[in-house]
Parts: C-alpha cells; sequence; structure tokens
C-alpha cells in the first residue's frame, strides 16, 4: 500500500484510499490502543512492552549509510546529525529544483554516505549452503509481518498456510528441532517526525522492534514474547512454552497483526532492532538468539522497505508538493529517495508514465543501507554465515513504472504527483509493488536465500519452499 497520511487521494482517482480507509494505498488509523510502549496487533496493551519505555534498549542508528550494527552498551549509533538540505538518491547534491537527477557520485557528509561504510557487495562472499537440521539442531526464526493498510487478506494467506510451514520442519529426521519463533511488524515510526499519522509513537505505527504477542493470543505462557518448543530429554512430551494445540495454531495468534501499521514500512531497521534488543538482558525481545542456533528471517510485505535513520527527516510533514524537495507526503518518496535506476527517478509527472530499468538501492540515498544490514546479520555467526537463512514473500522487482496520480493535500487542493505501479496483483484486492532493496537482501545470502512473489493465489508452494530452505538439503 502507499501511504497517504496528509496527502489524501483525490475523488477522481479511483483506487487510493484516505486515512482511516484500509485499502489500496489508505492508511487505517483505526482503534488503536496501547499502554505499554509495544503495540501488539489491534489489541490493547497492558503493560508488557519495552516499547519506547525499556529501562536498556538499544537506541536506532542515526547513520544513514549504514544498518546500525552493533551499538555499544550505551546505545549511541553513529551519529550522521540531522540533513543539510534534501538530496535526492540520484543526485550527489542538493537538489536544487524537483527534477531529481541521476549521479552516481558520492554523497557529501551530510548524507550520511557509504564512503567508510558497510563491505561493498561485490567483494562479500557469498555464502555456502547450510548443512540439513536435525532434531538436535536450534533454530531461531523470526517473521517480520507488514501491518500496514491492505496486509490484512495476506497476513490471512500466510496464517492459512503456515500448518505447511511447521509439517515441512517436522519432516526433519526426529521432529521439530530446538526452535525458537517470534514476530515483529514493520512499524517503526517515521523518522523524527512523530506528526505521520499511523505511525506516531505509542501506537501500533512505531512497536519500536518489539516482539509481537497479542494480550488476546492466551496460548502463549504469561510473561512471554516468543514462542518456544524443543525436544524432552527425559522423552515425552516437548518443553514449550505455550499451550492450546500445534506451534502453528498458536503462531497465527501472535501473526494476526492487523493492518493499522505504520504506511512507511521499515522492514530493515524493525528486524535489526529486534534482533539488537535480543541481546539485551532484560529486554523483553531477550533470549531469542542463541549463539549455537541458525538464525532465519522470513519477510511478508506488499511493499519495499522504506528503513531510514532515526533522527531521518524524510518524512518531514510540512513537504506535500513536487514543488517541494521531498515531494509528495507518499510512499513514492521511498523511491524517488532510496532506489537508483538506469534512468533518473523522475520527481515530477514530466514523461509520465515511465517504466524504469535496472532499478537497486541507492546506498547513498536517504534510506539505511541494505548492505549494512547484511553485515550485522552476518557479525550475529561470525565465521558462519552460511548459518542464516532469508526469505522473502513481497513484489516482484519488475515491471519498474512510475504513474502520474492524482492526490489531494493537507489544505485541500489537489495535484499529479507520481506513484508507483504495482509490479503484480490478484483478484481479492491482493497486489504489491517492486521490492528492490528487499530482493537485493535475500540474493546476497545465496542458496540460502529466498524470494517469492506476494501475489501468488495460494501462498501454499512458496511457504513449503521457505521452510525446506530452513530445513537445508
Amino acid at each position: 500500500m502507499s501511504l497517504l497520511p496528509l496527502a489524501l487521494a483525490a475523488s477522481c482517482g479511483a483506487a487510493r484510499n484516505s486515512i482511516g480507509g484500509a485499502g489500496d494505498g489508505g492508511i487505517d488509523v483505526g482503534d488503536v490502543r496501547s499502554t505499554g510502549g509495544s503495540a501488539t496487533g489491534g489489541s490493547a496493551a497492558a503493560g508488557g512492552g519495552a516499547g519506547a519505555d525499556a529501562s536498556v534498549e538499544p537506541a536506532r542508528s542515526n547513520d544513514a549509510g549504514g544498518s546500525g550494527g552493533h551499538l555499544d552498551a550505551s546505545g549511541s549509533g553513529s551519529d550522521a546529525g540531522p540533513t543539510d538540505a534534501p538530496t535526492s538518491a540520484n543526485d550527489a547534491g542538493p537538489i536544487d529544483a524537483p527534477t531529481g537527477g541521476n549521479d552516481a557520485g558520492p554523497t557529501d557528509a551530510s548524507t550520511g554516505g557509504n564512503d567508510t561504510g558497510p563491505t561493498d557487495a561485490s567483494v562479500r562472499t557469498i555464502p555456502s549452503r547450510h548443512a540439513a537440521l536435525t532434531s538436535a539442531s536450534k533454530l531461531d526464526l523470526l517473521f517480520m509481518i507488514d501491518d500496514s493498510a491492505s496486509m490484512a487478506p495476506l497476513q490471512a494467506k500466510l496464517r492459512d498456510r503456515m500448518p505447511d510451514f511447521m509439517n515441512t520442519l517436522k519432516t526433519i529426521p526426529g521432529g521439530l528441532p530446538d526452535l525458537h519463533l517470534a514476530v515483529v511488524s514493520s512499524s517503526l515510526g517515521a523518522g523524527r517526525f512523530a506528526d505521520v499519522p499511523g505511525c506516531q509513537p505509542g501506537t501500533q505505527g512505531n512497536a519500536n522492534g518489539a516482539f509481537q504477542h497479542a494480550a488476546a493470543c492466551t496460548g502463549l505462557n504469561p510473561g512471554e514474547t516468543f514462542l518456544k518448543s524443543s525436544a524432552n530429554p527425559s522423552g515425552g512430551a516437548r518443553i514449550e512454552n505455550f499451550t492450546g494445540g500445534d506451534i502453528a495454531a498458536v503462531f497465527n495468534c501472535i501473526a494476526n497483526l492487523g493492518q493499522n501499521g505504520c504506511g512507511f514500512e521499515h522492514q530493515i531497521e524493525s528486524v535489526r532492532l529486534a534482533l539488537q534488543r535480543a541481546s539485551f538482558p532484560g529486554d523483553e525481545n531477550a533470549g531469542f538468539l542463541r549463539a549455537d542456533a541458525y538464525l532465519g528471517i522470513v519477510m511478508l510485505t506488499n511493499e519495499d522497505d522504506c528503513s531510514v535513520p532515526a533522527d531521518s527527516d524524510l518524512f518531514d510533514t510540512t513537504m506535500q508538493s513536487v514543488a517541494d524537495p521531498y515531494g509528495g507526503l507518499q510512499s513514492y518518496r521511498c523511491n524517488e529517495f532510496g532506489h537508483r535506476c538506469d534512468q533518473p527517478m523522475p520527481h515530477g509527472v514530466a514523461g509520465l508514465p515511465l517504466t524504469l530499468t535496472g532499478c537497486r538501492s541507492a546506498e547513498d540515498g536517504r534510506l539505511v543501507t541494505v548492505n549494512g544490514f547484511i553485515d550485522f546479520l552476518f557479525s550475529l555467526k561470525p565465521g558462519h554465515p552460511e548459518r542464516i537463512s532469508v526469505a522473502a514473500m513481497a513484489g516482484p522487482t519488475t515491471p519498474y513504472t512510475v504513474n502520474p496520480y492524482t492526490f489531494m493535500l493537507g489544505n485541500g487542493s489537489t495535484e499529479v504527483q507520481p506513484q508507483m505501479a504495482h509490479s503484480c496483483s490478484t483478484l481479492g484486492f491482493a497486489y504489491a509493488d517492486p521490492a528492490v532493496r528487499i530482493q537485493q537482501w535475500t540474493a546476497a545470502f545465496g542458496p540460502n536465500g529466498f524470494f517469492g512473489s506476494i501475489c501468488a493465489d495460494d501462498f501454499g508452494p512458496t511457504i513449503t519452499s521457505i521452510a525446506q530452505q530452513m530445513v537445508g538439503p
């Protein structure tokens, strides 16, 4: 979905919805109640969440040139400071006029460039295929589930096929491995701005990397934030921290996040922060990561990653027009300042519709870098990158087409602005936009990476393939 927090869809456009709508392009701020900082689906959270009030909490990275990596105990990242001027991902210098550009040169220091940043993908060694798991293997498995508007039907399709995923894991000789299973949402606020509708602190729109475990999911034992299941050394029933039946059923409850989250999805940063918090004793995510376990990450999302540093000004709510350096306050902003293509990314609507080619992450743009996130994950398994498996069900990277679309601005006027066309769609309002950065992430893991379309009519074959990848050859 495309976020339209202040730039509301105009009535002359048929598909996009305004604030409060959960359809294509809308953002449903819904009825979100949270008292503990950790938003848990659409349910009221009675304490339980560390959220913004955690006593020990790693700070978000302020480095636009990386994905944060490990922070020291104080939680201080590499602080690029406030930006000096909005800079397009395709332009090395500040924007003098809202025309975009395609200068691939490095950004200056004020834009959080990548001159001394993460490992370049061209010199990174692609991991080998990991060994087949056994029932004695440990697997820490994290699902990142997009909870923005339009995602509820896609979440339901995942839940329908989660038993297939678990049944595949059960084919391991001896049965399920020693499993930790957690869920994190894509909602992490909107940079330095607390006034973007649907992304405000203390709501579902900013879950702050906390594992999701709605209070209504009574199958999960009190005080637990993720599922645990391991063989009993003495034989008999498995040792588990949940009741009420099969692990897939309990997972389906905690994975039912709804679609009231932030429309500027932070898939990468939400996962990074969740795993970073898991390393802090006393945090509600603590205990999930085990040094001797395999790590699996699965993303379900219908838009590309739009992760920004914590102090980013990319979502400045005072900029709503193509006459402004950042353009309209909607999801295309993430494309313009987070992607680079063979052709210049349009800032205005002249020449649209336009299909672009060769699109990839702009690693010197306004978003955190994909390479920095990859390096962070590799740092969790030093010397053993093959112990990490990643997968995504998202939008195909092509076609990558920008269309003109009429939006209503916050002042009531209308304006034609660039907007991404869906790269896939199905009956029943399932659709997705090109997930360029997410596909680039999965590709870095070679045989341990999987990318599939979220627009498949049936998730069964895809979810089974992901589970088979986790199991190994």
